[in-house]
């Protein structure tokens, strides 16, 4: 008589399951997807500020890029066309803009944190980098005292800069709350400051630290990168919280390319990885 309880719940309860989720015809989409198509139009929130490879206007005035690259692909698998709106002028605004319904997605190598995804949803990451600090040497031997560079690390004190409004202010509170936060306009306002001696360190992402010192080879001698292996910063694509098919379908294209991105994959294969992007895209 158990047995037989047991199965007619499991019956029942496979049938609400069935039944709690909307069945859709043949040839009918999810909303969220059908209102894109319909459209005819990918709407897509871009930071205004280049970070290149990731997204940048190419000397030839062309946006571009892995991020640009990577929704330009999903927007062709769908059959329409993608407009880049970087009206944004900081990380959260873009945020702000999927939230707000004014954008269908965004991509501009957006932290996954806490707070942004009380509010929007986001995908798997489709890059996950490391924290990363550019260091000021000469502030920095002021304050080893004999020690290694490894050691005085953590008790760095001085300054530390960060972009105002980025998920950079929130991990900076977090694991540098014992240096002095100075929250700057642009990544390139951090650089000068460091380099200036204004600040003691700048606070980003891997991929910005490693490419100071592959762009410009002889700051080396002025500034230190330093990737911290146990802070973790995962970028991934916005949708609206209600967006849920279209963050499936794009978490579905993203992991067809297989692209296994790293920050040495793409500052020193970015070729490759764009034409991976474009051969594999439907």
């Amino acid at each position: 008589m158990k047995y037989f309880l047991l199965l007619v719940t499991g019956s029942l309860l496979n049938f609400f399951i069935l039944f709690s989720y909307p069945v859709y015809a043949e040839d009918e989409l999810p909303p969220d997807i059908q209102a894109i198509v319909e459209r005819g139009k990918l709407i897509v929130a871009m930071y205004h500020k280049d970070s290149s490879p990731f997204y940048y206007v190419d000397k030839k005035g062309k946006l571009s890029g892995v991020d640009v690259e990577l929704i330009k692909g999903f927007g062709k698998s769908l059959g329409v066309e993608v407009e880049f709106d970087r009206t944004a002028t900081s990380f959260n605004a873009v945020v702000d803009m999927v939230a707000n319904n004014e954008a269908d997605l965004a991509i501009c190598k957006l932290s996954i944190t806490f707070s942004r995804s009380s509010r929007v949803l986001f995908t798997s990451p489709y890059i996950e980098l490391h924290q990363g600090l550019l260091i000021n040497r000469l502030l920095l031997a002021k304050q080893l005292s004999g020690r290694e560079k490894e050691e005085a690390l953590p008790s760095l004190t001085g300054k530390i800069g960060v972009i105002a409004n980025s998920s950079y202010v929130g991990y900076a509170e977090r694991n540098f709350g014992h240096m002095q936060l100075v929250e700057f306009p642009s990544w390139k306002s951090v650089v000068h400051a460091v380099t200036s001696g204004e600040i003691i360190a700048g606070y980003r992402d891997e991929a910005e630290i490693k490419k100071i010192i592959r762009d410009e080879p002889d700051s080396a001698v002025k500034l230190l990168t330093v990737t911290l292996l146990d802070a973790k910063d995962p970028k991934g694509i916005a949708v609206s919280a209600y967006s849920t098919h279209l963050r499936d379908l794009l978490e579905f294209y993203v992991n067809s390319l297989d692209l296994k991105l790293t920050a040495d994959k793409v500052l020193y294969q970015y070729t490759n990885v764009i034409s991976t992007i474009r051969r594999k895209t439907l």
